[in-house]
């Protein structure tokens, strides 16, 4: 059930953005493909510490070590999507795409209730992890340049 979730939040978070401009980051069917490199889904993870970072903040939660390695996270997948999307976004069109996305974020959290999603497992499961371990795992997923996709998603 959980996983259905994250995978849902996710999914509504990365196709938020609209599919008119050509400025605008749309994603297609390709970043909706399975990882086979086994290194895992980039833009799962992106997602994942985006939607941290996002809830984080709205809840006004005191930050954590973990917090500036999401933040580390967050920018290293940046470069990754940039160097290896088969959309080639620039990155004002990336940063566009991912303040769209914590805006509905937001608007969803509110609607089911932002007490409940300042409760959320998730976060308080990403933001106690060790600094070095996100470090480590954002490396190895990394570690291999290919077209960052979203699944599996967990």
């Amino acid at each position: 059930m959980r996983r259905a979730l994250l995978v849902a939040i996710a999914a509504v978070a990365l196709t938020v953005a609209p599919a008119r401009s050509e400025d605008r980051l749309v994603l297609g069917p390709r970043q909706f493909e399975a990882d086979k490199s086994g290194k895992g889904a980039v833009l799962c993870t992106w997602s994942l510490y985006l939607s941290t970072r996002t809830l984080a903040a709205a809840c006004e939660l005191p930050r954590q070590p973990a917090d500036d390695a999401i933040d580390r996270a967050i920018a290293e997948i940046d470069d990754f999507i940039l160097a290896n999307s088969s959309l080639h976004p620039d990155r004002a069109a990336l940063e566009r795409f991912k303040r769209d996305a914590a805006d509905s974020e937001l608007a969803l959290a509110r609607r089911r209730g932002l007490d409940s999603a300042c409760r959320n497992n998730m976060v308080k499961f990403l933001r106690s992890a060790p600094p070095d371990k996100i470090e480590a795992s954002v490396k190895a997923l990394l570690a291999t340049p290919r077209e960052p996709v979203m699944n599996p998603c967990l």
